[in-house]
């Protein structure tokens, strides 16, 4: 009995364990079309249209990672879902959009669906995506100013 409860303690772990994996989906963002590499790329992934597409604070998610031969790769898991991801390119690392003193952007950004750029940010229902098991992959593509 002394041996059989830890056994057991560890069998319920790893099932609970692989009932999470199989709960989320890996979700693989490449992107593209960056104009240098200097500087960073930052992802943000939301839920809902609270904050999106720039406040960091109200984001699901916030990664960052090195831009190389002018794209980006992002991995990461999630719950199967509706969201958005807003992009930015930092190029002077200051982990925010810089903009000129009438608000049109200096540094490079995108959004999931890669929606029309107008007069302002996309909103999140044009941004949003179904991300589960038939939908991980995405290509996001940069607009500059």
């Amino acid at each position: 009995m002394k041996i059989l409860l830890p056994v057991l303690s560890i069998c319920l772990v790893v099932a609970s364990g692989e009932a999470r994996a199989r709960d989320s989906v890996n979700v693989h963002v490449t992107v593209v079309g960056f104009k240098s590499d200097d500087g960073s790329c930052r992802l943000l992934l939301f839920e809902s249209q609270k904050g999106f597409p720039d406040a960091r604070g109200k984001a699901a998610m916030v990664l960052s990672v090195e831009i190389l031969e002018r794209s980006a790769d992002f991995s990461f898991r999630v719950r199967p879902g509706k969201y958005a991801i807003a992009i930015l390119h930092d190029e002077n690392a200051n982990e925010r959009m810089d903009k000129t003193w009438y608000g049109k952007p200096k540094e490079g950004f995108g959004a999931s669906n890669n929606p029309k750029v107008g007069l302002g940010p996309p909103g999140f229902e044009e941004s949003a995506v179904l991300l589960d098991e038939k939908n991980s992959s995405l290509t996001i593509t940069m607009t500059y100013l």
